[in-house]
């Protein structure tokens, strides 16, 4: 073929330049479809880009700066589902009327008695024209008649030094067999530990005070300070090892008392920062009616879980944390996911998606109510087969039919892909009459180390942190048990000092105010619902 520099006839020339004008053409054509469909493509990548820092935004909002309860708009007649959710007979122990009186304020305890003295007398009968002569002779007083009004005040907590003298005695040379003097000394005083300088109830005071009352101990010794009393907050913070040493002992009786009880376990964990080396654990709680134990670890693997319920064989229930996907996987253990982080998934996206998140809310709120309606382990069965059931149908229903009509990038579509892929876990009390619908209990057990660690920031050293755990652990199972905590306290420290066993906050209860008999519980074993 002839080179077309070389090529001469018109005609096959311009065959040529037809050709390539065509070609130039299809090409144009192409570039603009390429082109077009890049700026398609990059718009879309945008646009969910777009939609997925919207809902991360949204959401983030409503976790800072929303209100705690999380309530639908008023329209709604539904309850929400945070308030009342839980099944009483599952969470908590009935508080009987010793356990209540315990708490009141005392009768009237002191009387102050008001007179008038002469110069008031004479300026009430000056004011009613008695004559200044008369003065107070004018009035008689009536003899037991009053006006009686009585007020609620407060007495300044006060320090003092108390020397205790502990009586020696020695034995009588005609009853003494051996060659030495043998001298006894009187009982003294229940130290948290020997030599300590400070009573039980100093300690115990600077224990609750923190760990009940969230008061940090600079703040403690600030307060001292102002009342007269020099003290360190190092001195302070030994007073809390010394007591968490004694909670120590307790410890497996309350774990043992919470894995065997019918109740299942919820689980939950929460961040808690070493102070020392700029670092964060987590602080874990497994809690149910029957008490709160917590753990410190310096992670938030699911391993910590597992070693927490070694032996345990029951229902847990937990959120949808990937950490607690190898309990799953155990045969002894049976998982139910929590319905108010499902709920919370659709509240704080109600405001992109109103009517289809209202929809699921009030759905979820139904379960909700018809869990309080359940008055015995009976109750509860009949009422997930008669009532929750057909709810969850619906519930799952209403995603099937929504999930098409939005894109995978958009909020919704994750609200409801949350709820579809932890479908087992949050159906599973539909079978189950020992699990609430919600981990609730566990996230209310956290929340007394969340206020804390807000006060205090989190603890100085490791050792700071399994003082924290111990003293929660003991505190909180004393106030689930109807028992005030530095009451307890104070038991489980005598008891020790004088060498014998303490009971767990559950059986001192027990002992005190009567097993509670409020409900019938069923084995463990029973705990399936047959349908």
């Amino acid at each position: 073929m002839r080179p077309l520099a070389d090529e001469q006839n018109i005609e096959v020339l311009r065959e040529y330049a037809l050709l390539v004008t065509e070609t130039a053409e299809n090409q144009a054509i192409e570039i603009s479809r390429l082109k077009q469909e890049r700026d398609e493509q990059a718009a879309s990548a945008q646009e969910s880009l777009s939609q997925e820092l919207r809902d991360q935004l949204i959401r983030l909002q409503k976790k800072f700066f929303g209100f705690g309860r999380e309530t639908l708009p008023k329209n709604s007649a539904r309850p929400i589902g945070h308030e009342g959710q839980e099944v009483l007979s599952l969470t908590s122990r009935s508080q009987t009327d010793e356990g209540q009186e315990s708490r009141k304020i005392p009768a009237i305890q002191d009387t102050e008695k008001h007179d008038m003295g002469a110069p008031d007398l004479i300026a009430e009968s000056l004011s009613r024209g008695v004559l200044m002569s008369v003065g107070a002779d004018a009035w008689t007083k009536i003899q037991g008649l009053t006006e009686d009004t009585v007020e609620i005040t407060i007495v300044e907590r006060t320090y003092k030094r108390v020397l205790h003298q502990q009586a020696k005695y020695r034995l009588k040379d005609e009853y003494n067999t051996s060659d030495k003097e043998v001298i006894i000394t009187a009982p003294g005083p229940v130290k948290v530990k020997p030599g300590m300088t400070y009573s039980v109830d100093f300690a115990l005071a600077v224990v609750t005070d923190k760990y009940d009352l969230h008061l940090p101990l600079e703040r403690q010794r600030r307060k001292m300070e102002a009342a007269g009393l020099d003290v360190d907050v190092k001195t302070l913070y030994d007073m809390c090892e010394a007591v968490a040493e004694h909670c120590q002992a307790v410890l497996p009786g309350v774990k043992h008392e919470i894995k065997n009880d019918y109740a299942a376990v919820p689980i939950d964990e929460t961040p808690w920062r070493i102070l020392s080396d700029k670092t964060y654990g987590q602080m874990w709680v497994m809690s149910n009616r029957i008490g709160s134990y917590y753990q410190f670890e310096p992670t938030r693997s699911g391993a910590i879980a597992e070693e927490m319920l070694k032996g345990y064989d029951g229902a847990i229930i937990c959120d949808a944390y990937g950490g607690y996907n190898r309990l799953a996987n155990k045969p002894s253990i049976r998982v139910q996911h929590c319905w108010a982080h499902a709920r919370r998934e659709f509240f704080e996206r109600f405001d992109d998606y109103p009517a289809e998140c209202r929809r699921v809310i009030e759905l979820i709120d139904q379960l909700f109510a018809i869990e309080r309606e359940a008055k015995s382990i009976e109750d509860i069965r009949a009422l997930r087969i008669a009532k929750s059931r057909p709810v969850v149908d619906e519930i799952r229903n209403f995603l099937y039919e929504t999930k098409p009509r939005f894109m995978p990038s958009e909020g919704i579509s994750k609200a409801i892909n949350y709820c579809l892929n932890h479908w087992k876990g949050l159906t599973h009390f539909l079978t189950d009459s020992t699990v609430n619908i919600s981990n609730n209990e566990a996230e209310r057990a956290l929340r007394h180390v969340v206020v804390g660690r807000k006060n205090f920031l989190g603890s100085q050293t490791i050792n700071g942190t399994d003082t924290a755990a111990a003293i929660y652990t003991v505190i909180e199972t004393a106030k689930k048990n109807s028992t005030q905590p530095a009451e307890y306290l104070r038991y489980l420290i005598t008891e020790r000092w004088h060498k014998r066993e303490p009971m767990t906050p559950k059986a001192y209860a027990d002992k005190k105010l009567g097993v509670n008999t409020a409900i019938k519980w069923p084995a463990r074993s029973e705990w399936r619902i047959q349908t």
